[in-house]
């Protein structure tokens, strides 16, 4: 999921990357990649075996994005975008930062009690951070 996010947001980059808001899109689309590997980290620590993360994150097809939507869907949506291309995309990517932020307080809800909760409590608090970042970019979007 943090895979689809991060190509969702490259794609919002080749086709805005003239736009103001694009700087804080790229900040999360290496946001999304910093979060795979403390992700990767945790997993790690359940399986020293995994592979490398590298190779581990170039496998993934990255068709899922955190909120359950598809990558397709979400490039479609981009493909709809109004005028105000920066009060659409931004919002989507609120919505996105949302969607994976409920995904991990969730789970860590559903593993209260275990070694996995404070994980996904410190992967939901990182997911915060997503959505203040997207939320600062709204400044930059006019009416």
């Amino acid at each position: 999921m943090e895979r689809g996010a991060y190509h969702f947001y490259r794609e919002v980059l080749a086709r805005h990357k003239e736009q103001e808001f694009a700087r804080f899109i790229d900040l999360l689309a290496r946001a999304e990649e910093g979060h795979a590997r403390l992700i990767y980290h945790y997993y790690r620590q359940e399986d020293p075996q995994a592979l490398p993360f590298e190779e581990l994150y170039d496998s993934l097809s990255g068709d899922l994005l955190e909120g359950g939507d598809s990558l397709q869907t979400m490039r479609q949506m981009l493909d709809t975008v109004t005028e105000n291309s920066c009060l659409d995309i931004v919002e989507m990517a609120i919505s996105i930062e949302y969607a994976a932020y409920d995904l991990y307080r969730n789970m860590a809800d559903y593993f209260a009690g275990t070694s996995m909760e404070e994980s996904f409590l410190a992967i939901a608090q990182a997911e915060k951070e997503h959505m203040r970042i997207a939320a600062e970019a709204l400044t930059l979007c006019r009416p």
